[in-house]
């Protein structure tokens, strides 16, 4: 589920972003992203898996690199540096 907490260009991923809930979740963030909300915000994610990395990237994508991301799971930057992609993708440290 995608929240939106703060009314400004920020969304949050809530709930699980795994194989059995990636396209729901990626449908919710492609509409936010339509909208102008490119802060995708991971501090409410409660179970994820590598779809999460593929999640990021179609973010990306979808937003021509405006997609930016913040309160990332330690074991999500970790996959993110496992799959070498850090470069493609903008992380706060927040």
């Amino acid at each position: 589920m995608i929240v939106d907490d703060s009314g400004d260009r920020r969304f949050g991923v809530t709930g699980n972003l795994v194989m059995t809930t990636y396209i729901e979740q990626q449908q919710k963030a492609i509409s936010a992203l339509e909208q102008g909300r490119v802060i995708i915000d991971f501090q409410k994610l409660q179970e994820f898996d590598s779809s999460a990395v593929a999640f990021m990237l179609e973010c990306v994508r979808s937003s021509k690199s405006q997609a930016k991301f913040s309160s990332l799971p330690k074991a999500l930057r970790g996959l993110i540096d496992l799959y070498g992609v850090a470069d493609l993708l903008d992380i706060s440290r927040g």
